[in-house]
């Protein structure tokens, strides 16, 4: 019985140590999705990507993260401003991590 408990035990630990990780990769998520839609957006429409971020580099492509994920935010705020309930009901809430999940889908 006590070698069921220390392993319960255990594997709560590893759970908890798991849930508290899944926020930051959430962030890490929405700027891969962004990263790869810019690098798409390099690949498709190469004088227009060059003319927007001052180039084709990685530089370029950074910048271009940083304002897909500045508009999804902004877009998910707004959303949050506009219609709560409805938010919270699509997203879970309405704190900093539902704005993650809802940026993760702008990003889509």
């Amino acid at each position: 019985m006590k070698k069921l408990t220390a392993t319960a035990l255990a594997a709560a630990a590893v759970l908890s140590m798991l849930a508290l990780a899944a926020p930051a990769s959430a962030s890490a998520g929405a700027k891969g999705l962004a990263k790869q839609e810019c690098k798409v957006e390099r690949a498709t429409e190469p004088a227009e990507f060059s003319a927007l971020y001052g180039g084709t580099g990685s530089a370029a492509v950074q910048r271009c993260v940083k304002r897909e994920v500045r508009e999804a935010r902004a877009d998910c705020r707004g959303d949050r401003a506009e219609e709560p309930s409805e938010f919270a009901v699509e997203y879970g809430g309405t704190s900093r991590d539902a704005i993650k999940r809802c940026m993760r889908d702008e990003l889509r």
